[in-house]
């Protein structure tokens, strides 16, 4: 098979694609990790590292010759091309690994990790000879009792080591088959071995079971190669049992795992492992969350039935210390007498301590049943017992000093009753917490269900990478969000037909409009030229200074890589060649919206709906997404939208698309430039005046001269531009005719785009695919629609005309992430459908904030409500 491409996933794993005759193979490897054939789609960068490109210039359309294991190393070898054109890739799999590419002599072509062997300190880098252990040893042995023996004996004095670890030396078949060798032969792996082992004892009559089960293994790993995976399950609370892979092996493991699958190859095995990682995290995320809203429900619960044993153990101690008080009122009255006569002839609290303790030693039966004094609150203890019933335990009662025997008993009596007050009160309030909270955890395991149900059938649109939008009349408006994503647009997604724009200041994205057709003849509605304006402007520095700016736009063929002689352009920098058609100025006004992502059933039931507005012939129905027009109308106010005044305006707009955009924009550049104020009118007359001082010795003969010496000398051609995108000057006319330049005759080389070059069949392919994308997606769900996922848009205003859950953006000084919270709490107030559940699944990452320009505010009615 030959090499078709490479690619990096990231800066350890790459891609190797190859192809033969109908069949196609993709090779994975990741440095120190793996490598294997995959079967899975895996994210690539968006733009090849240098590594890769290295790759790709020496054994791109090279035959794949042979792959082999150097021996029993970790050390993989590919060999690419034959004789002279040879290359070899050496992939380490052990320690922190490496990837090295060498020629045919072995001598370093590229390499991932620069490093020196600390042994040999050889070290391996560019132009260097790459060098490994071919001797090593390839024939397996039989373990012998010399060999565990001298295993053993190279064990440090005074360490010890898992018998599992010595014993995978000999074996020949890593960690965890040696344990699974060791459990079937009825030792423990995590047994403990030293030098003072004795090796005779302890592997008497195990060794041949050890040696067979050995040879067992490399049987079905040669004969009969298959792939295990071993797992764990963890219980969802509310859901099935979600699997943990553990590890992989290409032999059954009964003795070592007790849950395990099966698949058809090895290499499936290690494919479907690192494949499903991340899934498995996200679902273990999931089964935590759910694990912890159920958690905090059973604390609410606990806690609400202590607070109630609490206050009903008070009740009933209350009430048995006022029974106690009134048993024994003789007692504690005496008790009160004595005490207030001790106060009343001012003895310390000291010295009442030490006369009660002298009282008690002599029998006094009142100072024996007072236990202590509490003089700080006015009280003391005493231990009072039932008079009827000797084995009833003493009772520690605390006694007012202010009132007497019957008002203490009250008191208690009192306490009681407030306590079984308390106790309904808490009943009533613990009823409502508990519901609260069951509520709460219903809808934490609704959203955590639906979180991990849209991560798992979600697949990212190619252009949500960048920043886009969807115009009023269903054009894909895309930008980039960096240089390096500006110059992947301009390379790999501008198409002849599509629409280049960018705002007329320094540090603006590149912004390109998707055309729906191939057609020359199919120019962009002058509505979305201003949406994509506006999303030009409000993404430049135009937006953190709040001044207004107006945007330009050009045709593919304008736009090119190539830099005059003695410059340069850096990443993201384009020279525009030829007539820049500008907009007028744009407001910094943007807005967050929410479309959804329907099912089969609902996108035929919005298509029927579209079909029946159509078969109405309502010529002022807006352009929904997705919607398909056969007619396209390109009237557009400033201001409020007024319709036309009949529908045989509304046909000669849309036969005469050029007319209505010129016509369109120098009606606004009027409107702007309408009658001057009277600030404005007075600064003239003041100028007038001043002119009339300057000159009033100015004869009509020198005036005459003057105007002669003024007048033009002749129409005066227009030069072409050929400015780079990231210098340009700002324009002092905004009203150029929108007409498309003269085709260029000669092209450079490296522009990204001819016009005259025709749209492939696999353009053409991708652009279908876009168009029924879009009419998956819905602004306006209804309530009998299944909703599958839930994608947020950053678009100008005006293009969020349609939308049933939106927000208005402007320049102001909000965090990004506290602006989409705030939203997505608007449009989910006091909502449980699906749709709600949906938004609210938006905030388990970025998505709906990272294309928000930076220093918001957001503004909607009823934002603040409460």
């Amino acid at each position: 098979m030959r090499v078709n491409n490479v690619y990096d996933i990231d800066n350890k794993t790459y891609l190797i694609k190859l192809s033969r005759t109908d069949e196609k193979a993709v090779i994975l490897f990741e440095s120190g990790v793996r490598l294997h054939q995959t079967f899975h789609e895996w994210p690539k960068s968006q733009t090849p590292s240098s590594f890769s490109m290295k790759l790709r210039k020496h054994i791109n359309q090279k035959r794949l010759t042979s792959i082999r294991v150097v021996g029993f190393d970790r050390l993989v070898e590919l060999v690419f091309g034959t004789d002279d054109r040879e290359n070899r890739l050496y992939v380490e799999l052990y320690d922190r690994g490496n990837v090295v590419l060498t020629d045919n002599e072995l001598t370093i072509l590229n390499i991932l990790r620069v490093r020196t062997d600390k042994d040999t300190s050889v070290r391996w880098a560019v132009r260097e000879k790459y060098t490994f252990n071919e001797e090593a040893e390839r024939e397996r042995s039989g373990v012998t009792m010399d060999d565990v023996t001298r295993a053993i004996g190279g064990i440090p004095e005074g360490k010890e080591e898992q018998l599992g670890r010595v014993m995978s030396q000999l074996t020949k078949c890593g960690n965890p088959i040696t344990k699974e060798i060791l459990a079937a032969c009825g030792m423990k792996a995590e047994m403990k071995v030293s030098r003072k082992t004795d090796v005779e004892t302890e592997f008497r009559g195990k060794l041949e079971e050890i040696r067979k089960e050995t040879e067992h293994v490399w049987e079905q790993v040669e004969e009969q190669p298959r792939g295990f995976i071993s797992y764990t399950e963890i219980l969802s609370p509310t859901s099935q049992p979600i699997q943990l892979y553990n590890e992989f092996n290409p032999i059954p493991m009964p003795f070592t795992s007790k849950l395990q699958k099966e698949l058809p190859s090895f290499c499936e095995s290690v494919d479907e492992f690192y494949s499903r990682i991340e899934t498995q995290k996200q679902e273990q995320k999931a089964v935590n969350m759910e694990k912890q809203a159920l958690k905090k429900l059973e604390n609410v619960e606990k806690d609400q039935k202590e607070r109630i044993e609490a206050l009903q153990l008070t009740q009933e101690q209350r009430e048995h210390m006022a029974n106690r008080i009134i048993l024994n009122q003789d007692l504690v009255e005496k008790a009160l007498l004595l005490i207030r006569s001790a106060l009343a002839n001012q003895f310390s609290w000291q010295t009442i301590e030490e006369m009660r303790k002298n009282a008690a030693m002599n029998g006094d039966l009142v100072a024996k049943s007072i236990d202590s004094f509490r003089f700080e609150n006015n009280e003391f203890f005493m231990n009072l017992g039932d008079p009827y019933d000797e084995e009833a335990e003493l009772l520690k009662v605390p006694i007012d000093i202010s009132m007497n025997a019957s008002k203490n008993a009250q008191r208690h009596f009192v306490d009681k009753k407030s306590a079984a007050e308390k106790v309904k009160k808490t009943v009533a309030s613990s009823e409502k917490a508990i519901k609260n909270a069951q509520e709460k955890a219903k809808s934490t395991l609704e959203q955590v269900k639906i979180v991990t149900e849209v991560k798992k059938s979600r697949k990212a649109m190619w252009f949500e990478k960048f920043r886009w939008f969807i115009s009023s009349e269903g054009y894909i408006v895309v930008a980039g969000r960096d240089a390096q994503q500006n110059e992947l647009l301009v390379k790999k997604y501008l198409r002849p037909n599509d629409i280049y724009m960018h705002a007329d200041v320094r540090g603006a994205s590149s912004v390109i409009i998707r055309n729906k057709s191939f057609e020359e003849s199919q120019e962009i509605p002058p509505k979305t030229l201003t949406e994509a304006a506006q999303m030009a402007v409000c993404y430049s520095n135009a937006w953190e200074a709040t001044v207004t700016a107006s945007a330009w736009w050009v045709h593919p063929n304008q736009v090119s890589r190539t830099a005059p002689t003695g410059e340069y352009l850096p990443s993201g920098s384009f020279m525009i060649r030829g007539k820049k058609n500008f907009m007028p100025p744009s407001q910094l006004v943007m807005g967050l919206g929410v479309l959804f992502r329907m099912d089969d059933e609902s996108i035929e039931r919005h298509a029927a709906l579209e079909k029946a507005k159509k078969s109405e012939e309502n010529p002022d129905e807006n352009v929904q997404i997705g919607a398909q027009q056969d007619e396209e109308l390109f009237l557009i106010e400033v201001g409020p939208k007024n319709p036309p005044k009949n529908q045989q305006n509304a046909q000669k707009l849309a036969q005469n698309p050029e007319k209505s955009t010129q016509k369109y924009l120098e009606e606004k550049i009027k409107e702007q430039m309408a009658g001057p104020s009277a600030k404005t009118q007075k600064r003239k007359q003041r100028k007038e005046k001043m002119v009339k001082q300057k000159y009033k010795d100015q004869t009509d003969d020198d005036l005459e001269l003057h105007k002669e010496l003024l007048k033009p000398q002749g129409k005066i051609e227009p030069k072409n531009e050929e400015v780079p995108v990231k210098n340009e000057e700002k324009p002092q006319i905004f009203h150029e005719k929108l007409e498309k330049p003269p085709k260029i005759e000669k092209i450079e080389k490296n522009e990204v785009e001819e016009d005259g070059e025709e749209a492939d069949e696999e353009d053409k392919e991708a652009n279908a695919e876009e168009m029924t994308l879009l009419t998956t997606l819905t602004a306006q769900p209804l309530d009998e629609d299944t909703l599958l996922f839930a994608v947020p848009v950053v678009a100008p205003y005006s293009a969020l005309s349609t939308y049933k859950y939106r927000v208005k953006i402007t320049p102001g000084i909000g965090k990004r992430g506290k602006a989409t919270k705030q939203a997505i709490e608007l449009f989910t107030r006091q909502k449980t459908d699906r749709q709600a559940a949906l938004i609210k699944s938006l905030l388990s990452d970025d998505s709906a904030s990272r294309n928000l320009p930076t220093k918001v505010r957001i503004s909607a009615p009823q934002l603040h409500a409460k």
